[in-house]
């Protein structure tokens, strides 16, 4: 690493020496195209099987066997731990004492100590030729520019205190792009799509992404099949700037009359980002709590309890529809079905039916039935529901929509 220096006085018995502790990295091939009937074709083929990175029987391919000791910093990536060796040699003829040595991390936010943080002297002597080092290890979790500070203080031959500092900077990168979407069904059923994408030049293998839920919900993880196995078991490796999306359905804890009164944002919870990189490198990251906004509901809500997917023309079906009422007032119900132009569904019954009283907060079904007379997908509607007390309407103009075969 390319240090910048500070320092108390110009020349020191002691050096300072920092090296970032990552995986070695594979030499490429650059693959020669020739054939043996082509100008000096036999010489560029003998030349190409003698390149010490190209792989036996496969002189065609990018990638060799050999490996190589990455020749600079490299990239560090948000949720990567990064490691380095510092280390601290006597190259003066003299003995020193009380060596300590400390290092910082400082970030756009805070500075944070990753060694020795109360100073206390590593060494209390340290010969001529004799060195200490250490290991230190981060977990990098603010992106942008960050700053190494490594502070190293002794005590020469003269009694005198001797202190010099060295800066490494480096620049923290995003590895995965994460983008979330809320959906709620008619039913309230609640669905939460994930769409992460690597943004870093290499393949990721994706260990688990999964959604902590926070107090408020439970979280079921759709992106698993019947039998247990994983829908990306086929191949768990993301792909530069390709894009996973995961599926997760939450369920509200709280009872129907509490949420009624929830107004505003709802924290949901945190997705859970675990991968390895090429070499087996770890890498994690945790979302920020993901928030949603709840729309106000209605003062009637209706919502289908139970109704078929699919139905045969002229086989009459009923249709059970619930009456919410999220209010603290009472209402007094009539209901007038009218019919859709063009639809395919027609009324059975009478289409006007009165519901009678519904109290506060409160909730009831009613039954309704319909004839199909025309194949296709049709609306369910159009309803008018009426409260008798105030003259209030409430206008639906579909509550679902269902599937009619030929008979």
């Amino acid at each position: 690493m390319d240090p910048n220096t500070a320092s108390s006085s110009g020349t020191h018995a002691l050096s300072l020496r920092v090296m970032r502790l990552t995986k070695p990295a594979i030499i490429p091939s650059w693959p020669l195209q020739a054939e043996k009937q082509d100008y000096c074709g036999e010489e560029l083929l003998a030349f190409k099987n003698k390149d010490i990175a190209c792989v036996e029987g496969l002189a065609n391919y990018p990638y060799g066997e050999v490996l190589t000791v990455p020749q600079n910093f490299g990239s560090i990536y948000l949720g990567e731990t990064f490691s380095s060796f510092v280390n601290v040699q006597n190259e003066s003829q003299q003995t020193v004492r009380d060596v300590v040595l400390k290092t910082d991390l400082q970030t756009s936010s805070q500075r944070m100590p990753l060694s020795n943080p109360t100073g206390q002297a590593m060494v209390s002597k340290l010969v001529p030729g004799d060195n200490i080092s250490e290991v230190i290890n981060h977990e990098v979790k603010e992106l942008g520019g960050q700053l190494l500070v490594c502070t190293v203080s002794y005590i020469n031959t003269s009694g005198e205190k001797q202190m010099f500092r060295k800066y490494f900077k480096f620049q923290v990168l995003k590895p995965l792009d994460v983008r979330t979407k809320f959906f709620t069904t008619q039913e309230e059923e609640i669905f939460l799509e994930a769409q992460i994408t690597n943004t870093t030049p290499h393949p990721l293998h994706m260990q688990k992404v999964l959604l902590a839920p926070s107090p408020l919900y439970n979280a079921t993880d759709l992106n698993f099949l019947p039998s247990g196995e994983s829908i990306f078991s086929e191949s768990d490796y993301i792909n530069p700037d390709d894009t996973w999306q995961y599926l997760y359905k939450l369920t509200p804890k709280m009872v129907q009359d509490d949420r009624n009164n929830v107004k505003g944002v709802s924290s949901v919870g945190k997705l859970d980002i675990m991968w390895l990189s090429n070499f087996g490198e770890k890498g994690r990251l945790q979302s920020s709590q993901l928030q949603r906004l709840i729309q106000p509901q209605g003062e009637l809500v209706v919502t289908i309890q139970s109704m078929p997917h699919f139905i045969t023309s002229k086989e009459q079906f009923q249709v059970v529809l619930r009456l919410s009422n999220t209010t603290d007032r009472k209402y007094n119900l009539h209901i007038t079905l009218s019919q859709l132009q063009g639809s395919g569904l027609v009324w059975a019954g009478d289409i006007r039916k009165v519901v009678g009283e519904l109290p506060p907060c409160s909730n009831l079904n009613v039954n309704l039935d319909i004839l199909p007379i025309k194949s296709g997908v049709w609306d369910v509607g159009e309803i008018t529901i009426e409260n008798l007390l105030t003259n209030k309407r409430f206008n639906y103009p579909s509550v679902g929509q269902i599937l009619v075969g030929l008979t």
